[in-house]
């Protein structure tokens, strides 16, 4: 597993894309914080600006991290070299999938670190910032949450054996049909995969309109991963990964 991760780790650092991706979602952040300069900063508005603002720009970066894990090598054939040096789908799946989540929770957590600090830099602010656990909940939960998208990105690409249709589905399954679904549930946003992530990762375990946390909120989006990697893993055993 150990040579795996490096040849992904190297892989995903030779494709530009990624890291403009990851350049893009730093810079996004970065230019957003300048409107806060002089303004008092406490724990809830470190977590607005740090996590909560650029969630879904990150999620959207992730997820073209992550689907390019298979859809890349699918298109231009880098499977078949691939298939030769790890042979064991099963684990060259479960390399790709921890791979992915790693780049992308390192990326959010790079894109946290240099927003954090320009606006400790821009604004007023005090000790006690740095003493609210919440904080630094809420920043643990926003990386983790990049990296399961980028894994979940990376099993659907699986799937699909593309880079672009993981992106679509995603950002469609986010931006449009879970909003719909919490408008009709209400209360229910919690039992929702991204909106779930969305409650955990806010300063107080409670987005806009959405509700409070409950008590399955932190295994919603684990469990549709878990339940896309399996039929990820069952597709790719069978289907002739040499052809796309």
């Amino acid at each position: 597993m150990t040579a795996l991760l490096s040849y992904e780790w190297r892989r995903m650092r030779s494709l530009g894309s990624d890291r403009a991706l990851v350049a893009g979602v730093v810079a996004f952040a970065l230019l957003a914080d300048l409107a806060a300069a002089g303004r008092p900063l406490d724990a809830e508005g470190a977590v607005f600006h740090v996590v909560q603002r650029d969630l879904a720009v990150r999620w959207l970066a992730a997820a073209a991290i992550g689907a390019q894990a298979f859809g890349h090598e699918f298109r231009y054939g880098t499977i078949r070299p691939t298939l030769l040096g790890f042979p064991r789908r099963g684990r060259l799946l479960a390399g790709k999938v921890a791979a992915a989540a790693l780049a992308g929770t390192a990326g959010a957590l790079l894109a946290s670190a240099a927003s954090f600090a320009l606006l400790l830099a821009l604004t007023r602010w005090d000790g006690s910032l740095f003493g609210d656990p919440r904080l630094w909940r809420s920043l643990a939960y926003g990386a983790v949450t990049v990296g399961l998208v980028a894994a979940l990105a990376a099993g659907l690409g699986a799937l699909t054996r593309g880079t672009g249709l993981p992106v679509v589905l995603l950002a469609l399954w986010a931006g449009i049909l879970e909003p719909l679904a919490a408008a009709v549930l209400g209360g229910g946003a919690g039992l929702l995969p991204f909106l779930s992530m969305l409650q955990l990762a806010a300063y107080s375990g409670e987005a806009v309109d959405l509700g409070a946390t409950g008590p399955l909120s932190a295994v919603v989006f684990p469990l549709c991963l878990a339940a896309v990697l399996v039929a990820a893993a069952a597709a790719f055993a069978r289907r002739d990964a040499t052809t796309s």
